[in-house]
């Protein structure tokens, strides 16, 4: 009997610890596929003849490949969209008018995509910008790019890339380009070029002797790479891999100091613009591009200067996305920022409105008002602000709100520079009743003013107290 117990116990521990490993391994399987970034290789295949860049695309998934479909965004015209496993089944969706990959969460996974670009080649030089696709939720590590070239035979194709390979055959020419990170944009130049630089970045030049920038030196970077093509006959323009400049002056070794801090840098591909942006940042210079401008533009409005130089601190040697930057914001403020999260929801132009996240109190009662943070400015709720102190507020018309307060009258006009105080019009510098977002508020220090109210921001919650 007592044999029979003891191995019956022992079976229930077996089957019990056994229960417990595969769920941890599911846990830890299932944690790494939520919280980390999957990190690909990618080699692409581009032949051109006249107008048109026929593209393929193999990208090499390791393990750890997510099972939802990875949204795929195509660069701007392309054409003959097409995706295939290593099975060759169809791994292209298109749902609600936006493509999917599925990489039918096999291990490890490859999977290639096609498609085609038209563009003009009938010039002296040829710019290939933006030209590969972004698929979400992925970093890009290594890039891998060969080039077939049928009819552009007189000049010379040039990437930001490290290592690159030319052969000139009878009917074709043949380029191959290497480098870390997402693909780099590529420029075709009639002319014949004349190299020089230092070990991270590679200098073109036309005529003349090789540009000799005095501080190349000084950019050293171990991770980083930058090609610089000087060129009056080439539309300048700057990318995190290839530069290109019509003279050299000493603003464009900061735009190479910006490309090589850019490429030590770790995010999703889809989130290459939130690195342009903390480069800005760390550089203390505003972006290039129209996307990462409006957020440092947003950013530097909207905090103080030694907030803005708190930020500079917390993005430091950090992955990019957008959950570091909100939280980043939200540390150096006191206020919760959603500003980078509700940049993924189609606006353009979103307002970095910074919101709190203490409790309100209103005559000691706790209210449910908002009260923000906007370009270095707090604000509260209104109209309801007033009313929960007591005070009733009637909306004469849309936009237009009218009180008394201790026999005195007092007319607001939303987003207007100026208010109505016993039919007197009293003109200011800012607007006291604003619209932000889709609220109406009123800056705190009007509040006070007008309606004998204090407003205190203490550590713990929001203190609104009518002096009686």
């Amino acid at each position: 009997m007592r044999r029979f117990v003891f191995t019956f116990g022992f079976l229930m521990i077996l089957v019990s610890s056994g229960i417990l490993f595969f769920q941890w391994m599911g846990f830890t399987t299932e944690s790494a596929g939520e919280s980390g970034i999957v990190e690909v290789s990618q080699a692409y295949s581009i032949i051109h003849k006249e107008d048109t860049f026929d593209v393929t695309e193999t990208i090499h998934f390791p393990s750890g490949i997510p099972s939802d479909p990875l949204l795929l965004k195509w660069p701007a015209g392309a054409e003959s969209f097409a995706c295939m496993d290593k099975e060759e089944n169809n791994c292209l969706t298109k749902e609600n008018g936006e493509f999917y990959v599925s990489t039918l969460n096999q291990d490890p996974q490859e999977i290639t995509i096609s498609y085609s670009l038209k563009k003009s080649a009938k010039a002296d030089s040829v710019p290939l910008r933006n030209w590969y696709p972004v698929l979400s939720g992925v970093s890009t590590l290594k890039t891998d790019i060969e080039l077939t070239e049928k009819s552009l035979r007189n000049g010379k194709w040039i990437s930001g890339y490290p290592s690159s390979n030319h052969k000139k055959l009878d009917y074709i020419d043949y380029y191959f380009f290497s480098g870390r990170g997402e693909p780099s944009d590529l420029v075709w130049s009639k002319e014949s070029l004349k190299e020089s630089g230092s070990r991270t970045v590679k200098v073109l030049t036309e005529e003349g002797n090789p540009v000799n920038f005095d501080k190349l030196d000084s950019l050293g970077s171990a991770d980083g790479f930058v090609t610089v093509l000087i060129s009056k006959k080439v539309k300048p323009f700057k990318s995190p891999h290839l530069i290109v400049l019509n003279d050299a002056y000493g603003e464009d070794v900061k735009s190479i100091r910006q490309s090589l801090l850019y490429q030590t840098l770790s995010s999703r591909d889809e989130d290459a613009w939130l690195k342009e942006l903390v480069v800005s940042i760390l550089l203390n210079e505003p972006p290039h591009a129209a996307k990462p401008a409006w957020a440092y533009k947003q950013l530097k409005e909207g905090l103080s200067p030694s907030e803005w130089d708190d930020l500079r601190q917390k993005v430091r040697n950090q992955t990019v996305d957008r959950n570091m930057l909100d939280d980043a914001v939200s540390n150096v403020t006191g206020f919760k920022s959603s500003f980078f999260a509700d940049s993924v929801k189609g606006n353009e132009h979103p307002l970095l409105i910074l919101k709190t996240i203490k409790p309100i109190m209103v005559n000691q009662k706790s209210i449910q008002l908002s009260y923000v943070s906007y370009q270095q400015k707090e604000y509260v709720q209104f109209p309801e602000a007033v009313e929960a102190m007591g005070i009733e507020m009637k909306e004469l018309q849309p936009g237009v709100y009218f009180t008394t307060v201790k026999g005195n009258t007092l007319r607001f006009y939303i987003n207007e520079e100026y208010f109505i105080y016993n039919e007197e019009n009293y003109g200011l510098l800012g607007k006291p009743v604003q619209s932000i977002g889709d609220t109406i508020y009123m800056d705190t220090h009007w509040f006070g003013k007008l309606f004998n109210a204090e407003v205190k921001n203490k550590e713990n919650a929001i203190e609104i107290l009518k002096e009686m």
